[in-house]
């Protein structure tokens, strides 16, 4: 009789059980698997400390442009983030990411939360059409609560992230309101598993 060894376990096929700390097997770590696991897991729950009714309310119009700049997250939620629960805060002023998007793309912006007033926003790619434009991965220990989608026109949508300076980080009004338009902000529960 063959001596059963790690390289026989059916969920782990050629790999040993990851001395992590999460203790994750090796063969699971991939973005299908990751991004099933957060849409199942992390997520809004409720209003804060239920004000909301449960679940009413939940999906209502809760972000928007900064007061400043960059994106505007309206309510405060309740959150399940890795088992763990807690609440974030309402923020305004949400940098976005540092960088430049195109002349005639279209990005969805994620924007994400975590326990507290640390709100987070992260590009997605540049596509030549809203279907083309794919949201990014959820960073770790976040939920991600919506996106913001922005389509440029004649010009290049300049962002600096962590700053105002020539107003390169406002959603309206960026470069004298020429470069594009905000096509909607779409708020979420969870990562979708599905791109959205």
């Amino acid at each position: 009789m063959a001596k059963w060894t790690t390289r026989d376990k059916f969920d782990a096929p050629g790999k040993g059980v990851s001395q992590a700390a999460d203790k994750v097997y090796e063969s699971m770590m991939n973005d299908a698997v990751r991004r099933a696991i957060q849409s199942v897991t992390n997520r809004v729950v409720s209003g804060t400390d239920g004000t909301m009714g449960g679940t009413a309310g939940i999906g209502a119009a809760w972000l928007g442009t900064g007061s400043t700049c960059g994106i505007r997250f309206k309510t405060a939620v309740a959150l399940c983030i890795n088992g763990h629960y807690g609440t974030a805060d309402a923020q305004d002023n949400i940098y976005l990411p540092n960088g430049t998007q195109g002349s005639g793309t279209w990005v969805k912006y994620l924007v994400a939360v975590k326990f507290g007033g640390n709100g987070t926003v992260v590009a997605g790619n540049e596509g030549a059409s809203s279907t083309a434009a794919l949201l990014p991965n959820c960073p770790d220990g976040y939920v991600c609560v919506g996106y913001m989608e922005y389509a440029t026109t004649s010009g290049a949508f300049g962002r600096l992230g962590g700053g105002t300076s020539g107003a390169q980080n406002v959603v309206s009004g960026n470069v004298a309101a020429t470069c594009g338009t905000v096509i909607a902000f779409q708020p979420l529960l969870h990562m979708p598993y599905d791109e959205a």
